[in-house]
């Protein structure tokens, strides 16, 4: 089961339709075409480091003792932007003010989608927060609940 990260544009409210879902787990995409696949997600500047770093590989394989050190440097750049690309995106978002709203545990992206917009939607509709002005407003207290453990009941 993948855990799905949901990030909302700036100033948007938690239902908002434009909620980016992002897969936090193994990527196979990512896994097979990391440089085309950062590229994909918007991520130029690693993207570039990876695709020079994959050509050097290559070009490093050629010769006759590098093909093994070449063969296990590559697994090991597919297996990290295969991890941890996904984070990447989501850094890249929270960089430029988005909200990470909500971690979600699903098995696929509806269920991720079912499961946050009917937890987000109940708690939209209810009142907002009061404002600073109201909280230096003291209402008068007919008995009901006070601070502390136990009532006091209108006693000092």
């Amino acid at each position: 089961m993948a855990s799905y990260m949901i990030l909302t544009p700036p100033g948007a409210r938690a239902n908002d339709e434009r909620a980016r879902f992002v897969a936090d787990g193994f990527s196979w995409w990512a896994f097979l075409f990391p440089a085309l696949w950062l590229f994909a997600k918007r991520q130029w500047v690693i993207g570039i480091a990876v695709a020079v770093l994959q050509v050097s590989l290559i070009f490093l394989s050629n010769h006759e003792s590098g093909f093994l050190p070449s063969l296990l440097a590559q697994l090991a750049l597919r297996l990290v932007v295969a991890l941890e690309g996904p984070v990447l995106v989501a850094r890249s978002l929270t960089a430029r003010d988005w909200t990470l709203r909500s971690i979600v545990p699903a098995s696929n992206l509806e269920a991720a989608e079912e499961i946050y917009f009917t937890s987000v939607a109940p708690a939209e509709r209810t009142s907002t927060p009061s404002s600073p002005a109201d909280w230096t407003v003291r209402k008068a207290s007919n008995g009901g609940p006070g601070l502390g453990l136990f009532d006091s009941y209108g006693e000092r």
